[in-house]
């Protein structure tokens, strides 16, 4: 525009529509009959059309290639979040973040999911969850996830570091949060802590220490902490076990039966000390550990060459104790 106004001695705005006329390949106006005029239309002819036209090639892209599509995607996913409270941020959507997710799922609890990995986005979907992309512990990444509104953080990614990370952001966020944190090695779990984690958890040492349990203990196929010195046991009882055939009364020691499940699925909360025990039922057990020691001693499995008229004297332990 400046360009022909000086060349052609013209104003600026008879300059501007001699710049709009080149451009837009119009043509209305006669060629400029200086020199100075000419370099600046054919100037105009190169850079200013070939610009014109790579602009809209990629207005054309963004629409054939979906990217408006995603844009309004991810206007709805954060709406949908906006409308949630109560739910769970899980960070990280890996082999662990997944069962996170189906198991509150299944207890009808709402979440969002917050990964870097554009894969795991279908398998969000799949779900029915909010998904958003992006790096866990970035600030803005929770706030967008709602963590003014949830009531967990779950760091669930592959990498310590990036766990510690999300744990330092979420608590600075939210000092109130209830923070549950993975460790892939052990002297990531203090570090864990001190970021702000309220629990640790260790997928590779808890199911190391549960298949050992289960090597150890067969008739034990589940272990809740109650608290440092009590937990709380599911014993199977196995066919030709000592307490087979026994009542509750004569083998419950000092623990607390809180629960019997029997073998069709009935399951009979406190049951009463007279109730005798067949095989195949589950009895649900509280206790400290030595306690809870002898009353699993009388359901290990028979094995060969094994007697069981040995089984009587557990029992007469655990009653007399």
């Amino acid at each position: 525009m400046v360009a022909y106004s000086l060349f052609e001695d013209v104003s600026l705005w008879r300059g501007f529509l001699f710049t709009l006329d080149t451009v837009a390949t119009v043509g209305s106006n006669p060629d400029p009959p200086d020199l100075g005029g000419q370099i600046t239309k054919v100037l105009l002819i190169l850079v200013g059309v070939g610009t014109l036209f790579y602009a809209l090639v990629t207005i054309a892209e963004f629409f054939v290639a979906g990217h408006l599509g995603e844009i309004l995607e991810e206007s709805r996913t954060l709406k949908k979040i906006d409308d949630l409270k109560h739910h769970h941020l899980i960070c990280g959507f890996g082999r662990v973040g997944r069962q996170v997710a189906k198991d509150l799922q299944i207890g009808g609890d709402r979440f969002v999911v917050v990964d870097e990995l554009d894969q795991n986005k279908e398998l969000a979907n799949h779900m029915g969850a909010p998904f958003l992309q992006g790096r866990p512990s970035d600030d803005e990444m929770l706030k967008a996830a709602g963590i003014e509104r949830a009531v967990s953080v779950l760091a669930c990614v592959d990498s310590d570091a990036e766990n510690i990370f999300t744990c330092l952001t979420a608590r600075e966020l939210r000092s109130d949060i209830t923070i549950v944190a993975r460790a892939s090695v052990e002297d990531s779990e203090k570090k864990l802590l001190r970021a702000g984690a309220d629990r640790v958890i260790s997928p590779y040492k808890s199911s190391g220490a549960e298949m050992a349990r289960l090597a150890l203990q067969p008739q034990v196929t589940g272990v809740v902490d109650v608290a440092p010195e009590y937990r709380m046991e599911e014993i199977d009882v196995s066919e030709g076990c000592g307490g087979e055939g026994k009542t509750i009364g004569e083998i419950r020691g000092t623990t607390s039966v809180a629960a019997l499940r029997s073998a069709d699925g009935t399951v009979s909360p406190q049951p009463s000390l007279d109730t005798v025990l067949h095989a195949g039922d589950v009895l649900v057990a509280m206790g400290t550990v030595e306690d809870l020691r002898k009353l699993e001693s009388l359901f290990a499995p028979t094995r060969p060459g094994a007697t069981v008229s040995g089984s009587a004297q557990p029992a007469s332990s655990a009653e007399a104790s």
